[in-house]
């Protein structure tokens, strides 16, 4: 069998030792880094193809983020395996959402998992794109193979067996709860049970009792004991749904919980102790929310071990027509005709997913047709449409988002520190933010020039930008 060629990067010399003999056991060969520089310098001029790379995410001269975009670079098929402490999970899920296949969290205490990690890296038996597809249909997710939909549930898949906390953010409508049963029924907890609370549609006085339970006798019309969610969802999954609604009296106790895994019922005078794998989500910005103190902060932070954000339906258009088939075949119905499409797809869906569903559903009640044609969706829908222009553009790419997200966070910041215009230097604000576009666009030149060894025509050509812009914003711009 032909011989795997690992890279093993990692300043903790016992790491690097343990893997090596590890993976020696396994006939493969072994590349030891223990440095950025080192790395570097075997990606500079490479000797051979790594099949796989082991990377730890804090060294001492180098950030394993960056590190990561350099091996995928330069070896595009190279599995790269996260290696992070708890403190970091956070980053070893960006890493992730950047290429790595999967994180191992130190110290490795479960052995056979992580021989089992192991093993599935260097069989290179990454799950098809089209198996997950299925598996995530199975809880009513449905997406194009190229949707920003399939990032979102590789995460989430990844992330099931770990056990972690987990907030999904998205506007009404777009599949939060079913995320969350796709998480649940993907992990360990599988076979117990998922309990789902709408914590904006029960009322303040309720609320308490529904989580925590009651005692007999604890308010007026309690004739008997009852169990609240905490104990229905012991050893299994509780779902928080809009734990923005929930209200401050509310967060306090769920924060103690959270931490200790103990509760109390309404009127009992003994503490309880449930094992659960808390579930939340949420249509608001619950970090806006904590700014203006209508949420608590060290709540938000118990929460969102990992947060998980799905896309509106409008980034999403070529999911459109795949989820109104799956529904109207389900009814009959055998196709949709391309106008329709079309018109759907320049729809912007503020309901989202299940706007589209109920569009789908009542259109077919009111035509029972074989085929949907544009004239069989609601009028109100096609002036929309043609209203709207061109089809929207495709979804944004990964930078894109980022730098969009970034840049909606910083103007948020700094207007909200404004309270008065006595306090704004103008001048200042506007010569930094234009100093921001020359030191993003060197250091983006400078990463390029390192990729492609100090090439400037290739580099040009991948920007697509002139060498003399190059010159420009490296000497002129300086």
């Amino acid at each position: 069998m032909e011989k795997k060629h690992i890279l093993i990067v990692d300043d903790e010399k016992e790491v690097t030792s343990f893997f090596s003999y590890f993976l020696k056991r396994k006939n493969c060969e072994i590349t030891v880094a223990n440095t950025g520089k080192e790395v570097e310098r075997l990606l500079a001029s490479p000797d051979r193809a790594y099949h796989a790379a082991l990377l730890d995410l804090k060294l001492p001269d180098a950030n394993g983020l960056d590190l990561l975009e350099r091996i995928k670079a330069v070896f595009p098929r190279c599995e790269v395996l996260i290696m992070t402490g708890y403190s970091t999970i956070q980053s070893a899920v960006t890493a992730i959402q950047r290429g790595a296949k999967d994180y191992l969290e130190k110290p490795f205490d479960d052995l056979d998992s992580l021989e089992r990690t192991i093993d599935s890296l260097l069989e290179a038996s990454v799950q098809q794109e089209d198996e997950l597809a299925r598996e995530a249909a199975a809880f009513g997710i449905l997406y194009a193979p190229h949707s920003p939909m399939a990032k979102v549930v590789a995460i989430a898949k990844k992330l099931a067996p770990k056990g972690i906390h987990v907030l999904i953010e998205g506007e009404t409508g777009t599949g939060k709860e079913l995320l969350a049963r796709f998480l649940h029924g993907a992990s360990m907890r599988a076979k117990q049970p998922f309990i789902a609370i709408n914590c904006g549609a029960v009322p303040e006085s309720l609320l308490e009792s529904e989580l925590f339970g009651y005692e007999k006798g604890a308010f007026t019309g309690a004739v008997k004991a009852r169990k609240g969610l905490f104990e229905l969802a012991h050893n299994g999954t509780l779902f928080l749904d809009e734990i923005g609604e929930a209200p401050a009296s509310i967060q306090v106790k769920l924060l103690r919980s959270l931490e200790t895994g103990e509760f109390m019922r309404v009127g009992g005078e003994h503490v309880a102790k449930s094992n659960i794998r808390f579930l939340s989500a949420t249509n608001r910005d619950l970090e806006q929310e904590a700014q203006m103190n209508r949420f608590r902060r060290d709540l938000l932070y118990r929460l969102e071990g990992i947060k998980l954000s799905i896309p509106p339906l409008r980034e999403r258009i070529d999911d459109i027509p795949l989820i109104a088939r799956h529904h109207l075949e389900k009814r009959g119905c055998s196709d949709i005709d391309e106008e329709a499409v079309r018109v759907m797809q320049r729809y912007d869906w503020p309901g989202n997913v299940r706007q589209l569903i109920n569009v789908v559903n009542q259109t077919w009640a009111l035509h029972e047709c074989r085929v949907l044609r544009v004239e069989h969706l609601p009028g109100s829908l096609r002036e929309k449409a043609d209203s709207s222009g061109e089809t929207p553009s495709p979804p944004l790419s990964k930078i894109e988002q980022v730098l969009d997200a970034e840049c909606s966070r910083l103007v948020h910041t700094i207007t909200q520190m404004v309270m008065s215009m006595d306090q704004v230097d103008f001048e200042y604000v506007t010569r930094r933010i234009k100093q921001l576009e020359t030191d993003v666009s060197r250091a983006i030149i400078e990463k390029g020039l390192a990729e492609t060894s100090g090439n400037r025509q290739l580099l040009s050509q991948k920007l697509n930008i002139t060498k003399r812009t190059i010159r420009y914003i490296l000497n002129e711009k300086g």
